[in-house]
């Protein structure tokens, strides 16, 4: 969306379309992001118009970690937090979990820090390396059969994804985002993943159980130590997740994951938990 008066553009607002499944249900969605007005037109009620605009239009509107402005802007207009999934890190490189943790003051003790902890995340990742895997590289048919199943078994709210979801999502575009590769298997476990710069990016998986989910980060580290990685990033979207990642060496990161939502009539007030993937949205595009 374009605001726009006397031909000259005051600001902006992305819109991506979804669809958004719950319970056996499909409604039609939007993510709002990239939220930009004009520094001289700030404070004038332009990014209000642009939501209001957004918001009146027949679907739900998804957002996903708002600034704080726009978080503020966006409850105040009405939108509502999901309970989320919570994205979880493995630092390969230890500098930027050590720049993030350690206050700015104290940065010059920071190669000392990343020294003492090296070994750990070393010692963690190579135990996982060590380990049996049957995953192998499949098809994108493949993935999106096992993808469809998920999807029946959980009745929470999540971005559907269809053929026309995944061919979007997947193919990657031009420099700024690579194509993403898949793995799954014998058991119905799966990934789907690429480098996006330094970070090393699950962009979403399903393990049927804890040694599939070994086996899987067996061949995903082995993979991403072709590549200059600094830090591998995944989501857990349940409590078995959470425990197999942390049990692996994964952290939470440093901020929780948000998702809101607005919409007029609200079918889904009674969800539990948002299934959250890292392509979903704006973010690693």
């Amino acid at each position: 969306l374009l605001a726009i008066s006397e031909n000259k553009i005051l600001g902006q607002l992305g819109l991506i379309p979804v669809t958004l499944i719950s319970d056996g249900n499909e409604y039609e969605a939007q993510w709002a992001c990239d939220l930009i007005v004009d520094h001289e037109h700030r404070k004038s009620g332009v990014g209000n118009k642009l939501f209001k605009t957004a918001m009146e239009r027949d679907m739900i509107t998804l957002g996903n970690n708002p600034s704080p402005k726009a978080d503020a802007l966006m409850t105040k207009a009405g939108f509502k937090p999901f309970k989320c999934g919570r994205l979880m890190v493995f630092p390969i490189d230890p500098r930027k979990l050590v720049n993030w943790a350690v206050p700015g003051k104290f940065s010059a003790i920071n190669p000392v820090i990343e020294q003492i902890i090296k070994p750990y995340f070393t010692i963690r990742k190579n135990n996982l390396m060590k380990a049996e895997s049957d995953f192998y590289i499949c098809e994108l048919g493949d993935i999106e059969q096992l993808i469809s199943e998920r999807q029946k078994n959980d009745t929470n709210p999540q971005i559907k994804h269809d053929r026309s979801f995944l061919n979007w999502r997947t193919s990657g575009f031009l420099n700024y985002f690579p194509k993403l590769k898949t793995i799954m298997s014998s058991k119905g476990s799966y990934a789907l993943y690429s480098h996006f710069g330094v970070n090393f990016n699950i962009y979403e998986w399903h393990c049927t159980d804890e040694n599939d989910f070994t086996g899987m980060f067996s061949y995903l580290f082995k993979e991403c130590s072709l590549e200059k990685t600094e830090m591998v990033q995944a989501i857990a979207n349940s409590e078995n997740e959470m425990k197999w990642l942390s049990k692996a060496g994964f952290i939470k990161s440093r901020n929780d994951e948000k998702v809101i939502y607005y919409t007029k009539e609200d079918p889904i007030k009674n969800s539990n938990r948002f299934y959250f993937t890292l392509y979903d949205t704006d973010l690693n595009l």
